[in-house]
């Protein structure tokens, strides 16, 4: 039984526009670069972002019936072997990231519910620790995403829908609180932006050379991430699959909109130098830190006395926490079952096991699935147990995710003009371009982009003498590598076994 969802064409630009956007992106781009963020974020957007989004939409637009996303947009234009590995690896760092998030979903929880992150203190329970109950709170956390999953995609649709409506009202809420602040305290304006801009004088940040600061340009990309994920889903928007390739465009600008507007109504609201002088401020806790001072500052705006501000500040955080959860919840259901539906049913038939494939009456691949919540518990129990192993190789691995994330964008762009040609060739529909001069010009900006954000991340450690740690980089993504070289090997002897048979 095959499900299909109905999408209305609001309905999908704005589960595109907050799957890809990131509320965390944006405080901690605002956090660490106050205004200077915002050329990152441009420039990522005018030379990666943008054309990176019209690649996807044109693919998706051609590729609208299939299932196979990422190895099916490549492996007609560059070769098999080259989609399998780039969709490997693709899947490998969502796997790792999967891990994380199973283990952060407790934080916005433990602030919702008691007003702050409670995951690192220690508990009063005796013979378990605190890193131990989060571990087995998280296998619970897997066991019900897992179920969850497999009831079927209107599941993942709805909770798509939630998690994006709660989205929107913390951004609404965001920069129109800022935007109240630049409203009540005109005159602190450029004071704020001149803060935002020159703030971490005092930090050994801003001894850092030009070359060094460009780093922060990989992390403006993987801001952006996500949108070769939620296209994924293109299959399942019945009635709008000939719209989507518009509406992936239209969620793309807005989603350009979101991180501007944010960084600089953040910038002009609040002073950035006092926000870093605040010790209990740090990269886990900023989110809610930042919203609780945003709602703090409105109480004072609105002259209000000590309680009812400290009230407003909770009211802000909580329901930060609230939005936080749910985008966990989404998130998790999303990338675990897209990426390995692209990594297993995607791919041709002799690649896995038949077990792997078999799918449950709500069109689901559960087996696949249970392999992957399997290997995701065995992570965690190794992780919250102390294995020093395990727990040095999460670490290593999660460094290493943006790179192995980049890689197959990179692919993609240069598989574009490929598929443009034969797409002009068999004279197809054209949605955006319309010549193979213009798709060589939007493949080569983000091919140039994403090598460039990677020679910058790697180039970071080297300029401060931690050649080890630049070189750790590259292990993660050539270790998937090899796995998947030997893994397509292995399924190319399984094939001529079959043609032999």
């Amino acid at each position: 039984m095959k499900t299909t969802t109905a999408f209305s064409p609001k309905r999908l630009i704005m589960i595109i526009t907050m799957t890809v956007f990131s509320f965390s992106s944006l405080t901690t781009a605002f956090f660490l670069m106050g205004i200077k963020a915002v050329p990152f974020f441009i420039g990522a957007a005018l030379f990666y972002f943008i054309p990176y989004a019209i690649i996807i939409s044109e693919f998706t637009g051609v590729y609208k019936n299939h299932i196979g996303g990422l190895y099916q947009w490549l492996a007609g234009h560059l070769s098999e072997k080259v989609a399998f590995i780039a969709s490997f690896l693709w899947y490998c760092s969502y796997f790792i990231w999967m891990i994380s998030l199973f283990m952060k979903l407790w934080i916005p929880l433990s602030i919702l519910l008691f007003g702050s992150d409670l995951t690192k203190k220690d508990i009063p329970l005796p013979f378990i620790s605190s890193s131990v109950l989060i571990g087995l709170l998280s296998l619970i956390a897997v066991s019900v995403t897992f179920y969850f999953i497999s009831r079927g995609f209107k599941g993942i649709a709805s909770i798509l829908y939630l998690s994006g409506v709660m989205m929107s009202l913390l951004v609404v809420i965001s920069l129109s609180g800022n935007l109240w602040l630049w409203f009540t305290n005109s005159s602190a304006i450029l004071p704020n932006l001149s803060a935002s801009f020159t703030s971490g004088n005092h930090d050994p940040a801003s001894k850092q050379s030009l070359m060094e600061q460009l780093s922060f340009l990989i992390f403006a990309i993987t801001a952006f991430g996500g949108l070769d994920t939620i296209a994924s889903l293109v299959d399942k928007t019945g009635a709008q699959k000939n719209r989507f390739p518009r509406l992936l465009i239209s969620s793309s600008v807005l989603v350009v909109l979101c991180y501007f507007l944010g960084i600089l109504l953040w910038s002009g609201g609040n002073n950035l130098a006092h926000l870093k002088a605040n010790n209990t401020i740090h990269l886990g806790n900023l989110m809610y830190e930042l919203m609780e001072n945003l709602g703090y500052s409105i109480g004072k705006t609105l002259s209000l006395n000590h309680v009812y501000r400290q009230l407003l500040a909770q009211l802000f955080t909580r329901f930060t926490a609230l939005t936080l959860l749910f985008s966990y919840i989404s998130l998790l259901s999303t990338i675990s079952y897209l990426p390995i539906r692209t990594l297993v049913e995607g791919t041709p038939n002799h690649y896995w096991h038949p077990w792997l494939k078999q799918k449950n009456r709500y069109d689901m691949p559960t087996n696949a699935l249970l392999v992957q919540g399997i290997l995701i518990s065995l992570f965690i129990l190794g992780i919250s147990f102390g294995s020093h192993y395990v727990v040095a190789l999460y670490n290593q691995l999660t460094l290493m995710t943006n790179i192995s994330r980049a890689i197959p964008y990179l692919l993609v762009a240069l598989a574009y003009p490929t598929f443009k040609k034969k797409q002009l060739a068999a004279s197809q529909p054209i949605s955006f371009i319309q010549s193979n001069k213009m798709s060589q010009v939007i493949s080569y900006s983000v091919i140039s982009s994403i090598t460039l954000a990677i020679g910058f991340q790697l180039y970071q450690p080297l300029s401060q003498g931690e050649v080890m740690k630049s070189a750790s980089l590259l292990i993660g993504p050539l270790l998937f590598t090899l796995i998947a070289y030997l893994l397509y090997k292995n399924f190319q002897l399984k094939r001529e076994v079959y043609t032999l048979d």
